[in-house]
Order: C-alpha cells, then sequence, then structure tokens
C-alpha cells in the first residue's frame, strides 16, 4: 500500500499527474526504443510474484473502471460503482496479457487521456458528487480521481521495482 498522502491534491493536478503517466511508463520501461531485451523481462516475474508487463495492464484496466466510475458519478442519479474503483483490495482484473509491452503502453495511453479527458469535464462543486460503491459507502469524483493517481504510481514503482530486479 501507498504511503504517500494524496488528501490535498487538486483536481486540476491529479489530471496533469494522469497526463504526465503515459511518458513517465515509457521513460522507465523502455528506455532504449531498440533494446529487445525489454520485451523479455518485462514478461518476467520478480520474487514478489509481480510483473512490469501485468502491472501496465493492470493500471489500464483499472483506469478503465475508474473512467466510467467518474462519467457516472457527473451524469447519473444515485449511481453505484465498482469498490474497484477506490480499493486495490477489490480489483481482481485478469492479470496476464498475450499484447507486446509497446502495445499494453499504447493502451495506456490511449487510457490515461480518456481518463484526465473525464476528469476535466468535471467542473466546480461536481467534483464533491458521489457515488455508493456496491458493498461500501461513498465515493467521490475526486475520490476516484485521487484514486487514479496513486493507481499510476503504485504500479510504476512496483513496475519499475520488477524490472530492476529480473535484469540482475
Amino acid at each position: 500500500m501507498s504511503s504517500y498522502d494524496l488528501s490535498t491534491l487538486s483536481p486540476s493536478d491529479a489530471t496533469a499527474a494522469l497526463r504526465s503517466y503515459p511518458r513517465r511508463y515509457r521513460e522507465a520501461l523502455r528506455p532504449l526504443a531498440d533494446d529487445e531485451s525489454v520485451e523479455e523481462l518485462a514478461r518476467r516475474y520478480d520474487d514478489d510474484g509481480n510483473c512490469a508487463l501485468d502491472l501496465v495492464a493492470d493500471t489500464v484496466r483499472t483506469w478503465t473502471v475508474q473512467a466510467e466510475a467518474l462519467r457516472q458519478i457527473d451524469l447519473g442519479e444515485q449511481p453505484v460503482v465498482h469498490p474497484g474503483v477506490v480499493d486495490a483490495a477489490e480489483r481482481h482484473w485478469e492479470t496476464s496479457t498475450d499484447e507486446s509491452l509497446d502495445q499494453v503502453l499504447e493502451h495506456l495511453e490511449e487510457q490515461a487521456t480518456a481518463l484526465a479527458d473525464q476528469a476535466d469535464r468535471i467542473k466546480g462543486s461536481s467534483w464533491n458528487r458521489s457515488a455508493t460503491t456496491a458493498g461500501h459507502g461513498p465515493v467521490s469524483a475526486l475520490d476516484v480521481v485521487r484514486a487514479a493517481v496513486r493507481t499510476g504510481r503504485d504500479n510504476l514503482t512496483a513496475a519499475e521495482k520488477a524490472l530492476d530486479a529480473v535484469r540482475r
């Protein structure tokens, strides 16, 4: 679990962070475009059971659910969203992917942009609008976007760690 506090992260700063993730992930996981070993290393699991490629795919899947939750909160009356939008323990996505690292990084860029664009549509007091998470309490639009930033950071950190571990 993360040890950093995002409780004061503003919507505009969260959106900027989301837009920065494609570059940050690419720099960390694909520093040399012609390095063929990165593809193979990204598929390896470290001693903690983490695989860089799976972590990137997890980020994409999570952001997809979070973008939909933001849309529902912004437009819906009494929306109910998946508890995984803010609680990583509630996320049970299929982890393996057959796609290449470049393909998954491309999906990450598309989803980061879609999520940031969805966040940009929310204005003023609408950030305080909320949804009920299935089986849990309320979650605001701001809670969801902060959780998306946390997901991006946590998975990037874990992917970098996994890649470093399998390089040894």
